[in-house]
């Protein structure tokens, strides 16, 4: 009997020392892995593309009136050139085929037809060349049908008249794909930037991965 109260005393002295010699791996992982002030201030080496006041509002580089100017120059150079193109390979077509331009309706009238196809083509590529060259971002298949659609104008003047018209009153006619080839640019830019400016609507999800000192977790973010 008196062997079970020597093993009661030994075992309250023996504790102690068994409690001051346990390892100590209760110490929290994430306390022991916990980055210096120094790691956490480094600086980032990401270079981060140069801000300016027009990305953050979305206006254009150049205003809408110097655009204009630059895009009627364009379409009345170039336009001038393909009608110019057009209208000395119809006179030396029909000089060929039918008869020459001076002497017969049906030569003039062909010719300036060929001529107002040339100017709408032309007109059309030199709006969108300068547009583009300004920093615009219009379409150039709705430019191109915009200077076909003025194109019109010319050609029911000519078809009306059999080319029997004084050049000033061409002259005006052949303005037409000018005019409709500029807005027809301007309405393109200004629907795509409309539509570069506009939140994004619907779901978006964007995928996250998270490192903890116990593990790691993955999941997405969105907006709905």
């Amino acid at each position: 009997m008196p062997a079970r109260p020597f093993r009661v005393i030994a075992l309250a002295v023996l504790l102690p020392s068994l409690v001051a010699a346990q390892p100590a791996t209760d110490v929290p992982h994430a306390q022991a892995q916990e980055p210096s002030p120094v790691a956490r201030k480094r600086p980032s080496s990401k270079v981060h593309p140069p801000f300016t006041q027009a990305h953050a509002t979305g206006d254009d580089t150049f205003p809408l009136g110097a655009r204009l100017v630059g895009e009627t120059v364009g379409g009345a150079l170039i336009g001038a050139s393909g009608l110019a193109l057009a209208f000395l390979g119809g006179v030396l077509v029909t000089d060929r085929v039918s008869c020459p331009y001076n002497e017969c309706a049906k030569s003039r009238k062909a010719t300036l037809l060929g001529a107002s196809l040339g100017m709408g083509l032309g007109a059309a590529s030199g709006t969108y060349l300068a547009g583009s060259l300004m920093d615009a971002h219009g379409g150039f298949l709705p430019t191109l049908l915009g200077g076909l659609v003025g194109t019109g104008v010319p050609l029911t003047v000519i078809a009306l008249t059999d080319g029997d018209l004084p050049w000033p009153a061409l002259a005006a006619a052949y303005a037409a794909p000018v005019a409709t080839s500029i807005l027809a640019f301007e309405l393109s830019h200004g629907a795509r930037r409309k539509r570069r400016q506009s939140p994004p609507t619907g779901l978006t999800l964007v995928p996250t991965a998270a490192v903890a000192p116990g593990g790691g977790a993955l999941g997405l973010v969105g907006t709905f």
